[in-house]
């Protein structure tokens, strides 16, 4: 199953993931701050503490970054500290433990990452929160930074092919249902380095970065979970899930 896949994924190919990046939720997301006038690092730093705090949403996550740009493009802030513990007690998307969230990003607001050198932004948001590098919003906001980068800049980038993927309900139902790990959704979220490193292989095997597959992963986990559009995802990895993955 996992070398199918690889050769599918290495059939698709990086380019055309790139392309589809551009239509994904986050991304445009993202894009509507870049193109709210402001700056290239305020967006960087609030992007990041969003994706810090993305975890037990009380919507879909879709939704949550909608909020999240429509919120901020609205009030273009001057200190992203105040302005984004406002923004964490406005939103109805983290309804839940605020004050932990309010705390997570609390460390983190004022480090300004380097969108050029996510390697050490990596290490450095890890060090910063005390957490594993691997943990699921550290990478999450290592693929969110990459965003900011080709949507202020205008340009595609690969992602650092040793970041594994975030494992959300999502990424561990469609791991779970296409039989890539011998357990349900909830014990493959509890085994997430596990599941982690069956992406790493397929990753390796197909060329493909893990966080790249994370977004064809997220995109068909919203057709197959929730009946969604397809978002222009390739056809033949859709219906490659498919055969094992139903609504």
């Amino acid at each position: 199953m996992a070398e199918e896949l690889a050769r599918l994924l290495r059939r698709i190919g990086l380019e055309k993931i790139l392309e589809l990046e551009e239509r994904d939720p986050q991304y445009l997301a993202i894009c509507k701050l870049c193109k709210a006038g402001i700056g290239e690092g305020e967006v960087a730093r609030l992007a990041m503490l969003n994706a810090l705090v993305s975890y037990r949403l009380t919507g879909r996550g879709e939704e949550h970054w909608g909020f999240f740009a429509d919120y901020f493009a609205r009030r273009r802030p001057s200190d992203i500290c105040r302005a984004f513990s406002e923004y964490i007690a406005a939103s109805p998307y983290l309804a839940l433990n605020r004050r932990a969230r309010l705390s997570r990003a609390a460390k983190a607001c004022r480090y300004i990452p380097n969108i050029e050198d996510l390697r050490r932004a990596w290490d450095d948001l890890a060090g910063i929160l005390g957490s594993d590098k691997n943990a699921k919003t550290i990478v999450f906001a290592i693929k969110i930074l990459n965003y900011v980068y080709m949507c202020c800049r205008g340009v595609k980038r690969p992602l650092p092919k040793e970041v594994p993927i975030p494992v959300d309900y999502r990424v561990a139902r469609l791991t779970s249902c296409m039989g890539l790990i011998n357990a349900g959704p909830e014990e493959a979220m509890r085994r997430s380095e596990e599941v982690q490193r069956i992406w790493s292989r397929i990753a390796e095997e197909s060329g493909v970065p893990p966080l790249h597959i994370d977004t064809l992963l997220w995109l068909a986990g919203r057709v197959i979970l929730y009946g969604d559009r397809p978002y222009d995802i390739p056809p033949e990895f859709l219906a490659f899930v498919k055969r094992f993955c139903k609504s």
